[in-house]
């Protein structure tokens, strides 16, 4: 959870945060903690103090220097809560991105597209992967990713194979929709290049 860039680092957010780092590890520095949640070492001990008044974790001296922290029954009982609460507003954001997904590709269904490429072999057509499998009512059918990456090439991802652009005309497809937004002017060139057929490229980012 540490690692999200879509998520404010809120007071409640690092409580869960600093309550998980010591269940995980009782011998976790206060600088380590500083380190995951990227708040000052004096911002941690406060958070240490104010949880350890509250009963969520309890401190044992090892030596002047040493510390181990030790998360509580109570602590333990409180970060159930609050990982519900997190995994609640969560579902809330997963939800609407799936939506709009969903709405751009019944989009393009009703201009007649069923056979589709990605290009792009990264978490955009991951996801729309994860929401096409997923859904059964989307009658479109993914039928391989375009990558320039040689190393992805021969691969799959989520059981559609990895192909080289050079092999498009070779697949049976109706359109193929750009799964990229930091190369989307780059792989637009690409296709363009390709002779491919402008009106069959589409974008879910504007180009």
């Amino acid at each position: 959870m540490n690692d999200n860039q879509f998520f404010k680092p809120t007071p409640l957010y690092k409580e869960f945060m600093i309550l998980d780092l010591i269940e995980k590890d009782s011998k976790i520095t206060q600088r380590v903690m500083s380190d995951c949640l990227n708040v000052s070492v004096s911002m941690i001990n406060q958070y240490l103090d104010e949880y350890e008044e509250k009963g969520f974790v309890k401190r044992k001296y090892i030596s002047t220097k040493t510390v181990q922290y030790y998360i509580t029954k109570k602590g333990l009982e409180r970060k159930k809560v609050l990982n519900i609460g997190f995994l609640n507003s969560s579902q809330k954001i997963y939800t609407s991105a799936k939506s709009n997904i969903q709405d751009f590709l019944n989009q393009i269904i009703e201009k007649g597209f069923k056979r589709i490429l990605l290009y792009g072999a990264g978490e955009v057509a991951e996801i729309f992967l994860q929401v096409i499998i997923g859904d059964k009512n989307i009658p479109i059918k993914v039928v391989a990713v375009i990558d320039d990456d040689c190393s992805k090439q021969g691969q799959f991802l989520l059981s559609t194979p990895i192909m080289s652009l050079d092999l498009i005309n070779n697949i049976n497809h109706d359109g193929i929709l750009i799964a990229s937004y930091t190369n989307k002017n780059q792989i637009l060139i690409n296709l363009l290049n390709h002779n491919h057929d402008r009106n069959k490229i589409l974008n879910f980012f504007e180009i």
